[in-house]
């Protein structure tokens, strides 16, 4: 059995690494699932499949809200995570057996088949994602609940690693959509079950106080879960429903490769929230570590903006054909730029709601939506993909600008720290040299497009983190840690192993 600790219980910079280092990982797959998804199959099945998937996880977004109210209340010093952990569970139990059955209706399936890229006989695999979604954000919720909010981003790294090699190994047989959803509903069951078995903590049922509590945070969470979902697919949805499959799949394929940035933001967002959350239930007002851990979160937004202006058109080219190319350029390019933004609102508005409030975040990004939707809208059938980037960067800077509003009163100010932001920028530009100057050289070596984007990549992650590294001392405390806890602490344990077995000379006999 796992051990529980409070949310001030954890160290933010350590507990922040490990996020990153399941985010690198994750985030790296759920980015090239894009690609893999189309080349595999075709950009019409994985269009259609992102916006079944998509909507899927919009629609259960109450229970992502319950999740997120088990999340920060369960992090609180003296509170019983069994206890809103049962109330997640009915909750979801419920909420998914009403859906499933106003999904069976004919007259529903005839309405969603005429107006979307539903189709009927689909059903049955949507019923399943579904249920697996819904057990898999239960998982999720539960192991940050516990102190361990890091944990969530390896349980999608294995994930999304599975998906992915299955679908590669079965690439003859998976022909269809429905085909596509089957493979990810049976990974995502066994990874769910096998966590919650894992953490061996009962649900129980809530009492008076805990219900209270609960509804004064979900409440607001539960809306402000379901713009969560919208305001970030927002594109995906509208480009549903006003232009073709083929749009969607270029859309969200360009999204998932520039939002390799933002992705991680989003990640670091919830050992943000859960330190935030049992520093605030200790009665702290002063949360020094804001302004860098915040600005810092933002740095992969950077690297990959910086990646992307030199080298977003060979990634298209490797993805796509024709209009495809020029489509996927523009969209990633756009993406890539908004999403400094983005990452900057995202971690900003975890950390209000760590200290408990959940009602900023929906009014913000309620507001991005009102302003973003008419756009994307009516330019989508004429524009396609591009129409969606257009949208998605009117909202993000509308969210943004109101986040920078509500931090004032809540926080105090506006949590960013100047002197890294220029230290990042300069790096963007170091990136995007480094990115054009590696593409020319191993383009002339003779190396293949795929091979040229990879080798491009590891060359200007290097880069970036060599310059910060030189000119930030708290890049090289950050860099110091992240080599003990990945590197130093593994190699001290085999040397011991070696040494307690006498398979290598004694030190002082090497000498």
């Amino acid at each position: 059995m796992v051990t529980q600790r409070d949310g001030s219980e954890i160290d933010l910079l350590n507990s922040s690494i490990r996020t990153v280092g399941g985010a690198l990982f994750s985030t790296t797959v759920y980015a090239l699932t894009g690609i893999v998804y189309a080349a595999v199959t075709s950009p019409a099945i994985t269009g259609r499949y992102f916006f079944l998937a998509i909507t899927i996880q919009l629609v259960l977004r109450p229970i992502k809200g319950l999740g997120q109210t088990l999340q920060k209340i369960g992090s609180e010093r003296g509170e019983s995570v069994s206890a809103y952990l049962g109330l997640t569970v009915i909750f979801a139990a419920v909420y998914l057996t009403l859906f499933l059955a106003a999904l069976s209706n004919a007259s529903v399936q005839r309405l969603l088949t005429r107006v979307t890229v539903f189709d009927e006989s689909l059903f049955l695999a949507l019923a399943l994602l579904a249920i697996s979604t819904g057990g898999l954000i239960i998982a999720q919720s539960l192991v940050a609940a516990i102190g361990y909010p890091s944990a969530g981003t390896w349980i999608t790294a294995i994930k999304a690693t599975l998906q992915m090699g299955i679908l590669l190994g079965l690439a003859s047989q998976v022909t269809t959509t429905a085909d596509l959803i089957f493979l990810i509903v049976a990974v995502k069951l066994v990874i769910a079950t096998t966590v919650i078995l894992a953490i061996n903590t009962a649900p129980v049922l809530p009492d008076q106080r805990e219900l209270e509590r609960a509804w004064g945070f979900a409440k607001w969470s539960i809306p402000d879960q379901i713009l969560d979902r919208f305001s970030y697919n927002m594109p995906v949805y509208v480009l549903g429903i006003v232009a073709t499959p083929a749009a969607v799949g270029i859309y969200e394929t360009a999204d998932r490769f520039a939002d390799f940035g933002a992705t991680i933001s989003w990640r670091l967002a919830s050992p943000l929230l859960t330190k935030v959350s049992g520093d605030t239930s200790l009665g702290k007002s002063s949360l020094e570590y804001l302004d860098a851990a915040i600005t810092g979160g933002t740095g992969a937004t950077f690297v990959v903006l910086g990646y992307l202006i030199a080298g977003h058109d060979i990634i298209a080219n490797i993805a796509f054909e024709g209009a495809g190319v020029e489509a996927f350029s523009a969209t990633a390019l756009l993406v890539g730029i908004i999403n400094i933004l983005r990452g900057f609102w995202t971690l900003t508005s975890h950390a209000m709601e760590g200290a408990g409030y959940p009602s900023v975040s929906f009014r913000t990004k309620l507001y991005g939506l009102i302003c973003s939707v008419p756009i994307t809208a009516g330019l989508g059938a004429q524009y396609g993909a591009l129409a969606g980037a257009v949208g998605y960067g009117i909202m993000n800077l509308v969210i943004f600008v109101y986040v920078i509003y509500y931090a004032r009163s809540v926080l105090g100010a506006v949590p960013v720290d100047m002197t890294l932001i220029i230290k990042l920028i300069g790096g963007t530009v170091v990136s995007a040299f480094v990115t054009w100057a590696t593409m020319e050289i191993a383009a002339e070596t003779g190396a293949s497009p795929v091979g040229v984007a990879i080798i491009a990549a590891l060359t200007t992650l290097v880069a970036f983190a060599a310059l910060l590294g030189a000119i930030s001392p708290e890049t090289r405390t950050v860099i110091r840690r992240a080599y003990n806890i990945y590197i130093g602490r593994y190699r001290n344990i085999v040397q011991n192993q070696f040494w307690a077995s006498g398979l290598i000379i004694p030190r002082a006999l090497g000498q």
